[in-house]
């Protein structure tokens, strides 16, 4: 089921950037990343724990191996696609083409992106992917060693989101800096040392849980737009409830797998998840050049890009599966407890 829910995430992120303009839509990639830094929190706890044992080394090459060679394609592929063209950077502004050494940096090695005002990324998302390689340096240095841990990192993050509410800072604040993101990391490692906490409970009332949630965060992903959007003055409380529910569903969803039907080709779906998140700017850009007239957003973009995305991310996947898998398990198989 995760696969499934990453890949709806995704295409949650999509959405709001094609069809930029059309309100119902502006909230939903913001939920929808940190979705991701809420899974990613339960999974990276867990290879650790489980895969990992906390090997530096081990982590460190298939979380590159996982991440950079997909996102080096994109990367490349983007580069001819910018300079031979003049109206690059207004479809995107990450596009503007700077050449000083931090920029070089960045593009290559993704992480300093968190910390200057990046404004040429070959790969626009590239940011949140920056915010996501700090945050596994964290779990695997304090938050996903142990539950007190995690719980400590937990409550700081917490923190750190009241005092941002309370003195009137801009919500992205809250959203964009790698200490916020904290909050649905560690809450992503607390759902993995307490996932067994209901593993007796009734399958029904698990499954009633699990059902209630996700209707619960699906509602109110559309109540968002009902009461202003980003805009609105009940936005932040909209962004912590979507928080909660997702995480309410993930903790039935690990400690209780029966109770959420499981489809047969989950983890294939979800392997689309990365490449869509990556891809989406390049294609629907090219999608817009050469068959709409130079179109930047809408509706009209969304659906004719949907397509070419997902068929791009499945190949880029399948290349991934048949070239880089067999590293990162030779890299596992490698691990010794």
């Amino acid at each position: 089921m995760l696969g499934s829910l990453r890949f709806f995430l995704a295409l949650s992120v999509v959405v709001a950037h094609l069809a930029e303009g059309v309100q119902f839509f502006t909230h939903w990639g913001l939920f929808a990343v940190f979705g991701f830094y809420l899974i990613s929190g339960y999974l990276i706890t867990t290879i650790l724990n489980e895969t990992y044992h906390f090997r530096f080394s081990a982590f460190v090459v298939n979380r590159f191996l996982r991440l950079f060679p997909i996102y080096y394609v994109v990367a490349a592929a983007t580069i001819p696609a910018i300079i031979l063209s003049n109206s690059a950077y207004g479809f995107h502004p990450a596009w503007t083409i700077q050449t000083s050494w931090i920029d070089v940096l960045g593009n290559i090695l993704i992480i300093p992106f968190e910390f200057y005002d990046s404004s040429f990324r070959l790969v626009p998302p590239a940011w949140s992917v920056a915010v996501e390689l700090i945050n596994y340096l964290i779990l695997w240095l304090i938050a996903a060693r142990s539950r007190s841990l995690a719980i400590f990192i937990f409550l700081l993050a917490c923190a750190y989101h009241i005092a941002s509410l309370w003195s009137g800072a801009d919500w992205g604040k809250r959203y964009y800096p790698f200490y916020a993101a904290l909050l649905p990391f560690s809450l992503g490692a607390l759902v993995y040392f307490f996932r067994n906490s209901i593993s007796n409970g009734s399958p029904r009332l698990q499954a009633f849980i699990a059902n209630f949630s996700c209707a619960a965060w699906l509602a109110n992903l559309a109540l968002c737009d009902f009461l202003g959007g980003i805009g609105g003055r009940l936005f932040s409380l909209l962004f912590y409830v979507n928080l909660a529910a997702l995480a309410i569903f993930l903790y039935v969803t690990v400690s209780s797998p029966k109770s959420v039907p499981r489809w047969k080709w989950d983890k294939q779906i979800g392997d689309l998840a990365y490449p869509i998140f990556l891809t989406h700017w390049i294609i629907s850009y090219l999608v817009g050049q050469y068959f709409l007239d130079g179109q930047r957003r809408g509706m009209i973009l969304l659906a004719a890009s949907i397509v070419p995305i997902i068929v791009v991310s499945y190949a880029l996947a399948k290349m991934a599966d048949k070239m880089i898998e067999p590293l990162r398990n030779q890299v596992r198989s490698g691990i010794k407890p």
